[in-house]
Formats: structure tokens, C-alpha cells, sequence
């Protein structure tokens, strides 16, 4: 299996559409950890996560901050005021991570039109 190494400079600022628990809250942390500020879009805050949001609220130039924004990622106008609110927030947008699901009914997942489906690994090796 191939594997890839994800560089990231600190004090990047990523925009997350996120579902957490999961990979994409995972992400936020490893970002959060390493300076770089996040923005999270989703639905709403379950518990873990906002205990991420809560940790990294603190504005300060030196370190790294969380933000929520309520977004439906299926609604554009709601999408389009996700990034406003980055932009405010952070002053640019360096990385952008569309890790919230859209859910399809059950009869169209995919696992169902391909008898051999499978995963693919995306784990990351290191963050500098």
C-alpha cells in the first residue's frame, strides 16, 4: 500500500465540514495540535467535539483556535457563509476538507451496485 505525507505550515488556517466522531474530527485535533486554526462546519456540535471547539476558543495571534459555524452542506447559500466566516475568522483559507457525508438512501450505496467494494486507507503518517 501506497503511503503519503501530508505537509502543512503552521498557523494554516483548514476549513473542515465534519461528522464527527471520526476522521475528520481526528484531523481537526492533529491540525489544532500542530497551530494551524479550524474552522468546523456541521449540523451541529456533538459532545467531542465541542470539547475540541472549547479547548481552542481563545483568540490569540499565537496560537492555534478552533471555530464552529452551523452548516447544512447541502444547502450552497449555507456553504457560501461557511467560508465567509473563515475568512473573518482566520483572514484566508489555506486548505479546505469536505469530510461531511451526504447520505443516500440505503437501496444506492454503492456497496450494494459493487459486489466487491472495498476501503481505501487514508491514514497520515506525520504533520509538519
Amino acid at each position: 500500500m501506497r503511503q503519503y505525507r501530508l505537509v502543512i505550515n503552521h498557523g494554516s488556517s483548514v476549513t473542515l465540514t465534519i461528522s464527527p466522531p471520526g476522521i475528520c474530527l481526528s484531523f481537526a485535533k492533529l491540525l489544532l495540535e500542530n497551530g494551524c486554526n479550524v474552522l468546523i462546519a456541521d449540523l451541529a456540535l456533538r459532545p467531542e467535539a465541542q470539547v475540541v471547539v472549547d479547548k481552542y476558543a481563545a483568540k490569540s495571534s499565537s496560537s492555534a483556535r478552533a471555530v464552529f459555524q452551523e452548516t447544512d452542506v447541502t444547502d450552497w447559500l449555507q456553504l457560501e457563509r461557511m467560508f465567509k466566516v473563515a475568512e473573518q475568522e482566520f483572514g484566508e483559507i489555506d486548505i479546505v476538507c469536505p469530510g461531511a457525508g451526504v447520505f443516500e438512501p440505503v437501496s444506492l450505496a454503492i456497496a450494494h451496485i459493487y459486489s466487491d467494494f472495498s476501503c481505501i486507507d487514508t491514514g497520515l503518517l506525520e504533520l509538519e
